[in-house]
């Protein structure tokens, strides 16, 4: 064709097949090389940087583990304190010389004048103030000792439960009648004994106070809802009260509300947004309030996770549990001695939260990872040349000598 280059019909020589031939498997060798050593490199670095990852958030998850625990050391120790600080009250209170006539007193006119139905007629059924606020009356106007002994005990009284926080004070005979309350709920003038309150906490600690009265024994209920404080979550704290003589005139109690133990858990700076500490006892129900709920869990919330159950054992120390909420949880756990029982105290952070903050943490190596992944391809390619196999050498030399326009080859 006019213009056009004229096609060379001679075959292609043998020696430049052969050499194409060498070239094109050297070729195919070296991209096989390459892509494995890039996929290899690239592998290797990858498990780096998850075990890198895996071993920081070891790392991390150590400290939070720490540091739940001594949250939890932290929260029992205020635990145990208030708990402390109201024994020494009860003690305080069931030594003083006045608490002990007015009790030799009260009983003495309870026993021989048969006071109950008087003194609920007087400061419950016929007080002026409305129901909730009969503990506003010092003294029913009646004439009689009972409310001479009342006005003299009564607002020392009121203002001791009013600013140390207690919701109520009792005095109660040796044979287990209220004959004095501060808030006249409906216990007050009732029976410990053979009463509708017998069998409750507050029943169990007077009981426990009078048998062991020559010991000066303390009782610390565990926690329940109290139907006479309006069915609140509530404990009880007693001892007995004693004459100079040895006599066992009654028993003092205290009734403590859970504001205080609350407060004291419920406590959530340096948590996290999903960390809270709360309080178990023997029944699996909190003590506390669960630090997601809108409504108080006090009594209500059952804990059945494995944690809770190692510290009610008497155990400590943490795991990695389901939660009650049905999260995936650091969960430390310390047993907490409430009157005689285990209550078990939690320390608890979503292991998400805990992953999130590894993570953030974490410092950088993808700068790191890329200067090393560059600088192995780059020493895979100069050891290679460098050390090219001689039969490599020779098919890579023939294959350039056949490219060359010049190649004596190209006529043979």
């Amino acid at each position: 064709m006019a213009g056009g280059r004229r096609a060379d019909p001679r075959p292609a020589a043998p020696g430049r097949r052969a050499a194409g031939a060498a070239g094109g498997g050297v070729l195919v060798s070296a991209v096989r090389f390459w892509t494995l050593a890039a996929l290899g490199c690239g592998l290797l670095l990858a498990l780096f940087a998850w075990g890198f990852a895996q071993w920081h958030l070891g790392k991390h998850s150590a400290v939070v583990s720490e540091r739940l625990l001594l949250l939890g050391e932290l929260r029992r120790g205020a635990v145990q304190r208030y708990f402390s600080t109201v024994q020494a009250e009860l003690r305080f209170w069931s030594s003083s010389q006045e608490i002990i006539a007015i009790q030799s007193d009260l009983l003495d006119v309870w026993q021989r004048e048969g006071e109950a139905a008087s003194a609920r007629l007087h400061y419950v059924d016929h007080n002026p103030h409305p129901a909730g606020e009969y503990r506003a009356l010092d003294d029913a106007g009646d004439g009689s000792r009972y409310s001479e002994l009342h006005r003299g005990l009564h607002e020392a009284a009121r203002l001791f439960v009013t600013e140390r926080g207690y919701y109520n004070f009792f005095l109660i005979s040796p044979g287990g009648d209220i004959m004095y309350s501060v808030e006249k709920d409906d216990d007050f003038a009732t029976s410990l004994v053979d009463g509708p309150y017998a069998d409750t906490w507050l029943g169990r600690v007077f009981r426990r106070a009078r048998e062991g009265h020559e010991l000066g024994v303390v009782a610390l209920s565990d926690m329940q809802s109290y139907a006479p404080s309006h069915g609140a979550p509530a404990m009880f704290i007693a001892t007995a009260l004693r004459a100079a003589d040895g006599r066992f005139l009654g028993v003092l109690a205290f009734e403590l509300p859970t504001d205080e133990l609350l407060h004291i858990m419920n406590y959530a700076k340096g948590m996290g947004d999903s960390g809270e500490t709360y309080l178990v006892g023997p029944d699996l129900l909190m003590r506390s309030d669960s630090r997601f709920s809108e409504t108080s869990t006090v009594l209500q919330q059952s804990v059945a996770t494995a944690s809770v159950e190692r510290a009610l054992a008497g155990e400590q120390g943490v795991d990695v549990v389901e939660g009650y909420r049905g999260e995936s949880v650091m969960s430390a756990y310390l047993p907490l001695p409430v009157g005689g029982r285990s209550w078990a105290l939690m320390a608890e952070m979503d292991t998400q939260e805990i992953a999130r903050e590894a993570a953030r943490e974490r410092p950088s190596i993808a700068g790191i990872l890329a200067f090393i992944y560059g600088l192995s391809l780059w020493t895979l390619w100069y050891w290679r040349l460098r050390y090219l196999p001689e039969g490599a050498a020779d098919a890579a030399m023939l294959n350039d000598l056949v490219d060359s326009p010049d190649s004596p080859l190209l006529d043979a």
